[in-house]
């Protein structure tokens, strides 16, 4: 069921199936993620949350506006349980300050990720 609304949604952005659905490894909150390839490789979400999908949808939109770098999102479904977002490949912002996070002190290369 998730797969084909994220089918759904995506062929109605891209204008075209996904050709692949590959479920991304869970990061803690009760989203979970999928990879979508074809004319376009995106990020499907499923939140269970809309009051979740909608802060962080919301919360992306105001981010990217300050020049934050963030996933952009493309289009929800119209339950808002389903969005497409940016594919930022398989780095993690978790991972990528993996350093700074354990010490405490954050290199200028952390620093500069997030700005």
């Amino acid at each position: 069921m998730i797969t084909e609304e994220l089918q759904k949604i995506y062929q109605t952005y891209t204008g075209a199936p996904a050709e692949t659905i590959s479920e991304l490894p869970s990061s803690g909150s009760n989203r979970r993620y999928f990879r979508l390839s074809g004319v376009q490789t995106l990020i499907g979400v499923y939140g269970t949350s809309v009051e979740e999908n909608e802060a962080f949808i919301y919360m992306a939109d105001h981010f990217r506006k300050a020049g934050i770098p963030v996933p952009e999102v493309y289009c929800t479904s119209n339950d808002k349980n389903y969005y497409l977002q940016e594919d930022l490949n398989d780095t993690l912002l978790f991972n990528a300050i993996e350093k700074g996070r354990a010490t405490s002190v954050f290199s200028e290369e952390e620093k500069n990720i997030v700005t």
